[in-house]
């Protein structure tokens, strides 16, 4: 469908799509129960509100306009998500290229939120997008208070609504924009905008502030502005121009007040002003007698879209703001009371949907039965019941975050939910049952106690085993049994197990509570503890090192990805080729799996007793490797292509902008699946290429090896606690 240029003429009137994008719950609240604060009340002797026919003819000769743009406004993505339209996916494409490109930077703080309300609005994670989180560049942005309110404003009600699960400072946070809103407020309760010399209140600047103390407890500063706006209103009914009436009737909508009751003694009132500026063709003239404006037909659409959430009961934010559904994007495990039934990748999204999704692609059979809130709870799995140890012993849900931190459903009364990166435990226990919170890791060096991962080879090491039940964290989880590098101990009163020494690599802590008789005393669970090899400078070829790897090699050393390749561990070989399984090998350190046992043949070229047996079933089993020709060439080389293709599905890495955006001159003979993960590495700037070139076919040396698994590594665990 073709689509025209839109243009933007105001300043401040880009801040009604931000705003209308993040409209909070359209329940009446505290405002609106102080009646006649304002001159005016939320249910006036019209009735409840109601959406006329009028209005929605408005909406849908005017959605024909906003289709037609080229490209897609920002905002008029989401106009079309509130009124329930779908969003081109070419919008999500640019947009993503535009971040990708940018990183987020933008010069004004009201160009970053409108960026990321209206990437949100087209389904999208301004959280996560090829690993950039613009949570935090939000509210670290320098321009925080250039823009006066409206900024402020938007920054707030954009930030609320995107919590992140960075572990980056901040400089600023919810609290303080919101008291700095306050601040701002002129004595007569209005906004100024900013620049403005005398200081006069703006419809814009005040009607986006309103939006920001929606959720406010104290509504004081809110009831003061609401006098003033109603003191702004006009002969016709609205607030000047359209856009600054669309602007007032979604304030007024987030606070749960019905626009339409604030009607003159003529009858005239803001929506009916709103309707009137709608000229043959659909679109809406930002003043009486003018031609048709785009940015007044986009802000007027959305106001009448949220207009009709309100009138409708709904919330224009659980449509806007939901985060997708993502495929494979979280961890599953499913512990029964006796042992692990089954792990694997599940989706994103509501907990029970994704724990039920990953049974049936399991064929694990399950029943499902009603919960005391009148929803549904797994009842069986695998044939075990409720009830199986005579007490109130069930199936539970359990969400950890990308951070650690564990989640229950029942702090979650609209649902627990999971965002791409955290972890789902369906476990058997009563509520007693624990779940693994952490792992405290002591060492010695020269007399003093070291916390911490990763540990010296050579060194015994403590663990101090912590759980948290459905109250607490941080507990000491003593008798439970600890498994690691195929030896076990049982943790003491202090929750404490101790190891011997251990050669470089990367290790997984095993910790099980099970029990013949009873309910585990805590939920299966694992840890990952990475053991370093010596520093870069204990090489004797370390001088060959090219100057650009130094850093990356240091740290895949320093984790245990990589070590030495002579018997003494010496030699480093940084420019030595890798060859197919070693690539392997790697890329299983840095999940932090282990090879499978040694049975049968995975591929027909790789005998049962070779050394990289286990690690290329563990690499099949995982997806990484590709096992439909039947061959893998372990000894062989590994290219660029390959690595790449490799590297992409271990890390699961999506793709999230437009292909074209690669500008590679040597990959267009290259099937689809290579061009996908070379575009998918390239967003997460895994592997970039250079001068325009990707070289698939060149052959992968150690040095490059290093550098894509430190990349790798930033990207699959830089905002988690869990190492």
């Amino acid at each position: 469908m073709k689509r025209f240029a839109i243009h933007n003429r105001g300043k401040w009137m880009l801040t009604l799509l931000i705003a209308l994008s993040l409209v909070l719950q359209s329940a009446v609240s505290a405002l609106a129960a102080e009646g006649g604060a304002d001159g005016t009340t939320a249910e006036s002797s019209l009735g409840p509100p109601v959406f006329t026919k009028e209005m929605g003819q408005a909406l849908e000769d005017a959605e024909r306009l906003l289709y037609m743009q080229e490209p897609l406004s920002d905002w008029a993505a989401v106009g079309l998500a509130l009124n329930g339209k779908e969003v081109p996916d070419s919008y999500l494409r640019a947009k993503a290229d535009e971040l990708l490109a940018n990183r987020g930077k933008y010069d004004k703080v009201s160009e970053l939120a409108r960026s990321m309300a209206g990437y949100a609005a087209a389904g999208g994670s301004v959280n996560f997008i090829a690993g950039l989180d613009l949570y935090p560049i939000l509210m670290n942005h320098r321009g925080m208070e250039a823009e006066g309110a409206p900024g402020l404003a938007l920054a707030h009600l954009v930030g609320n609504r995107s919590v992140s699960g960075t572990l980056a400072r901040t400089e600023w946070y919810s609290d303080r924009i919101y008291y700095k809103l306050l601040e701002l407020q002129s004595e007569d309760g209005s906004w100024a905008l900013p620049g403005d010399a005398s200081a006069e209140g703006s419809v814009a600047a005040t009607s986006t502030a309103l939006m920001a103390l929606a959720p406010a407890s104290d509504s004081e500063p809110a009831s003061k502005a609401l006098r003033w706006l109603r003191t702004q209103q006009s002969a016709d009914g609205g607030f000047g121009g359209a856009s600054d009436t669309a602007l007032a009737v979604i304030a007024l909508s987030a606070l749960g007040i019905d626009a339409a009751a604030w009607t003159l003694p003529d009858g005239s009132q803001p929506l009916q002003a709103l309707l009137k500026r709608q000229l043959e063709g659909g679109g809406f003239s930002e003043s009486e007698g003018a031609s048709a404006d785009m940015t007044a037909t986009v802000q007027v659409y959305m106001a009448l879209a949220v207009y009709k959430r309100f009138a409708g009961g709904e919330s224009a934010l659980n449509v806007i703001w939901k985060q997708p559904v993502v495929a494979d994007s979280v961890k599953v495990s499913v512990e029964g009371p006796e042992g692990t039934i089954a792990e694997g990748r599940g989706q994103s999204g509501e907990a029970l949907a994704s724990a039920v999704a990953f049974l049936k692609k399991a064929g694990i059979p399950y029943k499902l039965k009603s919960d005391p809130e009148g929803g549904q709870m797994i009842g069986a799995i695998s044939g075990v019941a409720e009830g199986r140890y005579g007490g109130q012993d069930s199936w539970k849900l359990a969400v950890r975050t990308k951070l650690g931190s564990w989640l229950f459903p029942e702090n979650f009364p609209d649902g627990l939910r999971l965002s791409e990166g955290d972890e789902l435990l369906v476990y058997y226990g009563s509520d007693n049952t624990a779940v693994l919170d952490t792992i405290g890791i002591e060492w010695d060096f020269e007399g003093q106690t070291v916390l911490g991962s990763p540990i010296p080879a050579g060194k015994p090491v403590q663990l101090y085993v912590k759980k948290a039940n459905r109250r607490l964290g941080y507990l000491i989880a003593p008798g439970v049994t600890v498994r690691l590098a195929g030896k076990t101990a049982v943790s003491d009163a202090e929750g404490k197990v101790s190891f011997g020494a251990l050669k470089p690599g990367v290790y997984r802590i095993e910790v099980t509570g099970y029990r013949k008789t009873a309910v585990p005393t805590i939920a299966r669970g694992d840890f990952t503890l990475r053991v370093f090899s010596p520093e870069l400078s204990a090489y004797a070829d370390e001088a060959q090192v090219s100057s650009w790897a130094r850093d990356e090699m240091g740290f895949i050393l320093a984790q245990g990805y990589m070590q030495g390749i002579d018997v003494k561990g010496k030699l480093l070989a940084p420019k030595q080729a890798l060859t197919r399984a070693e690539y392997a090998a790697l890329l299983l350190r840095l999940l932090g799996e282990e090879a499978s046992p040694k049975t049968g043949k995975t591929f027909s070229d790789v005998p049962a007793d070779a050394w990289y047996s286990g690690t290329l079933a563990k690499a099949a089993e995982l997806g990484i490797t590709d096992r439909t020709s039947g061959r893998f060439e372990p000894s062989r080389a590994i290219t660029r292509e390959e690595a790449a293709v490799m590297a992409a599905k271990a890390g699961r890495l999506s793709t999230y902008g437009s292909a074209e955006r690669m500008a590679f001159s040597d990959i267009d003979g290259l099937s689809a699946a290579s061009r996908h993960a070379i575009q998918a590495v390239f967003e997460h700037q895994v592997m970039t290429g250079s001068d325009g070139k990707f070289e698939p076919g060149r052959t992968l040396v150690r040095e490059q090896a290093a550098a894509i698994l430190a990349r790798l590594h930033v990207v699959l665990y830089a905002d988690s606690l869990i190492y």
